[in-house]
């Protein structure tokens, strides 16, 4: 099965774009755009918003509250894949 496209995952979250963008900011600049595992030496990321109860488990809550700040490489390892 194919990845689903930004624009896509968009649609599915039900969010406009600038709801979207607004709710990604907010995460970031809560967590003062680190990532939030204590085990990561970068600990700095751009736009890595994770879903703390992952959407294929039930979490579909596009909130502050279901949302972390990770770095890609984090971000990566907590859905098993990983970067080359």
């Amino acid at each position: 099965m194919p990845k689903p496209t930004a624009a896509q995952k968009r649609k599915r979250i039900k969010l406009s774009w600038a709801k979207y963008q607004e709710l990604i900011m907010e995460v970031l600049e809560r967590d003062n755009y680190k990532c939030q595992n204590p085990d990561c030496p970068k600990k700095w990321s751009l736009d890595n918003p994770h879903h703390i109860i992952f959407k294929s488990q039930g979490g579909g809550d596009d909130t502050a509250e279901n949302l972390i700040t990770l770095c890609l490489g984090c971000h990566a390892k907590k859905h098993g894949v990983t970067l080359k």
